[in-house]
């Protein structure tokens, strides 16, 4: 008898951990795709605006002749 009680004990720490490292897993893996997310967004705002100020700063030049044109 008392060496079931130990292999339920066991089995249950056992199961007890594989729930708690499978749980920091996914809140892990959750953390790493929000942070992810924010940096892809953060990356594509600095983007747009580097590139509105660039237009900003060298407008497009106005063609007035055909000498423009070479």
């Amino acid at each position: 008898m008392r060496g079931d009680e130990i292999k339920g004990a066991a089995a249950f720490v056992l199961f007890l951990v594989l729930t708690v490292l499978s749980l920091f897993g996914f809140l892990l893996f959750a953390v790493l795709l929000i942070a992810a997310g924010i940096l892809i967004f953060l990356g594509f705002y600095v983007y747009i605006r580097l590139k509105l100020w660039w237009a900003k700063r060298h407008p497009p030049k106005v063609l007035e002749g055909p000498e423009d044109y070479v």
